[in-house]
C-alpha cells in the first residue's frame, strides 16, 4: 500500500459544477474580478463570520495588502519564527521590519511572554499565525496586550479555514485575517487568497490596492501606490465549490483526526498535541512529537522506504530566522551592501544583529512529525499509518 503526500478528491457533482461553471464564464467574457469574484467573497465572509472578505491572488499578498491597507510602513511587526517565509515576506514587501518572536510547543502558537519583551515603540503590529489550525488560547491575552500598546492584531488564517474558538473563526479575531487557498490548506483554489475584516474602510482600501490603486469613486483613476493583486474568475469559481464542500471537507479532516487520537497513544515514543478543549481545529495538520531517542529524518526515510507511507512537510522544519536569506538581506528587506542608504529604520534597524532567543520554537521545529491528512483517506490506509508508524518506531528505539 502506498501513502502519499496529499491527494485532492474532487467528486463527480464537484466536476459537473465546475464544467458548467467555467462554460457561463467564457460565454460571459469576465474572466477576473466578475461574478463569480463577488460570489466568493461573499460566501466566505458568511463562512467566517466577518462583515466583509476581499479576494486576491494568493495568501502572501493577503498579509501584505492587510500592512498597506492599515498605512503600516517604516515600523516593525512582530511574527512568529515559526511559520512559512510568506508570512515575514509580506511584512518586508510592505516596508516594514520583521521581528521575530518565540512559540508554545503545547499549541503552536505566539509565546505571549516573548511577544511582550520584543515591543518597542517602534512597534506597529503583531500577526499571530495558526499554526497547523490550531488558535493559541492566550488569544485574548494578546488581544489585550495589543490593545494596551496600540497595536494592531492582524491573523496569518493560511492553516486555519473553520477553525474557532469559544465559537469565533480565524479571520475575525483582530482587524484583519488573511488566508490562503494553496493546494495543500484546507479549502484550496490551487492559488488564491482572501482577507476578512469587519472595517468597511478597510476593505474598501484593499479594493482598491489589489487592483492597481484604481479608486472606483474616481471611475478608475489611480489614486494609490497599488498592486495586481487580483483574482481570476475560474480561481473563483473554484472557491465557490470548496466553500459549499466545506462542512464536508472539515467533517473528514476532523474524523480522521479522532482516528489518529484513539490509536497513537499506544505508541511508545510518540507524544500528540491535544487540542485545547475550546478550540476548534479543521486539522491542516496533525502533528505528533517525537522522543529525544528517534529522528526524524530516518523515521520518515523508513516509513517511505519500508512501507511507502509519505509524511507530509512540518510546521515547520526550517525556522524563519534561520534562513540564508538573512546572510544578504536585512529584517527589512534590504540587500545589506545598500542597507546604510536605503534602510528606513537605520541605524536603529540593527540589522547587522542576528535574532536568537527562540527555545519553544527550537524545540517543536526539531522534534515533531506530522501524519497524513486530507479527505478521501480510508479507514484501511489509516490502520495501515499507524501500524506501519507502530512498527518503524518500536524498530528505531530499539
Amino acid at each position: 500500500m502506498k501513502i502519499p503526500i496529499l491527494k485532492i478528491p474532487f467528486y463527480e457533482e464537484d466536476l459537473n459544477f465546475i464544467k458548467a461553471g467555467v462554460e457561463t464564464i467564457l460565454a460571459s467574457g469576465e474572466l477576473t474580478m466578475g461574478r463569480c469574484t463577488g460570489q466568493f467573497e461573499e460566501q466566505f465572509a458568511d463562512f467566517v463570520g466577518s462583515r466583509f472578505a476581499v479576494a486576491c491572488s494568493n495568501g502572501t499578498a493577503a498579509l501584505e495588502l492587510i500592512l498597506r491597507g492599515l498605512g503600516i510602513e517604516g515600523r516593525e511587526i512582530i511574527i512568529p519564527t515559526n511559520t512559512f517565509m510568506a508570512t515575514p515576506l509580506a511584512v518586508m514587501h510592505s516596508g516594514n521590519r520583521v521581528v521575530f518572536a518565540d512559540s508554545e510547543p503545547a499549541t503552536l502558537g505566539l509565546d505571549i511572554d516573548d511577544v511582550e519583551r520584543r515591543v518597542t515603540d517602534r512597534t506597529a503590529g503583531v500577526i499571530l499565525v495558526h499554526v497547523g489550525g490550531i488558535i493559541t488560547p492566550a488569544v485574548e491575552r494578546l488581544r489585550r496586550l495589543c490593545d494596551e500598546k496600540r497595536l494592531y492584531l492582524i491573523e496569518d488564517c493560511a492553516h486555519a479555514h473553520g477553525s474557532a474558538i469559544d465559537g469565533k473563526h480565524a479571520g475575525t479575531l483582530g482587524v484583519a485575517g488573511a488566508f490562503s487557498f494553496f493546494p495543500t490548506k484546507v479549502l484550496t483554489t490551487g492559488e488564491g487568497g482572501m482577507v476578512t475584516t469587519d472595517s468597511e474602510s478597510l476593505a474598501r482600501q484593499l479594493r482598491i490596492l489589489r487592483n492597481h490603486g484604481k479608486d472606483p469613486e474616481l471611475e478608475g483613476r489611480i489614486s494609490e501606490f497599488g498592486n495586481n493583486h487580483r483574482m481570476s474568475e475560474v480561481t473563483a469559481l473554484f472557491g465557490i465549490q470548496q466553500v459549499k464542500q466545506a462542512h464536508r471537507i472539515i467533517t473528514e479532516r476532523r474524523n480522521i483526526a479522532k482516528f489518529y487520537d484513539s490509536f497513537l497513544d499506544a505508541i511508545m515514543g510518540l507524544h500528540r498535541l491535544k487540542v485545547p478543549e475550546k478550540v476548534f481545529t479543521t486539522y491542516y495538520k496533525y502533528p505528533v512529537y517525537l522522543s529525544d531517542d528517534v529522528q526524524r529524518s530516518e523515521l520518515k526515510s523508513a516509513l517511505k522506504k519500508r512501507h511507502g507511507v509519505m509524511l507530509t512537510g512540518e510546521v515547520y522544519a526550517n525556522l524563519c530566522h534561520s534562513e540564508p536569506l538573512w546572510q544578504h538581506y536585512t529584517y527589512c528587506g534590504r540587500t545589506r551592501s545598500t542597507a546604510a542608504d536605503f534602510c528606513t529604520l537605520s541605524p536603529k534597524c540593527g540589522c547587522g544583529q542576528p535574532q536568537t532567543g527562540f527555545p519553544g520554537a527550537e524545540y517543536i521545529s526539531r522534534q515533531h512529525i506530522c501524519l497524513p491528512l486530507y479527505p478521501g483517506l480510508k479507514p484501511a490506509e489509516l490502520e495501515y499509518v499507524v501500524d506501519s508508524l507502530a512498527t518503524e518506531m518500536k524498530r528505531l528505539r530499539k
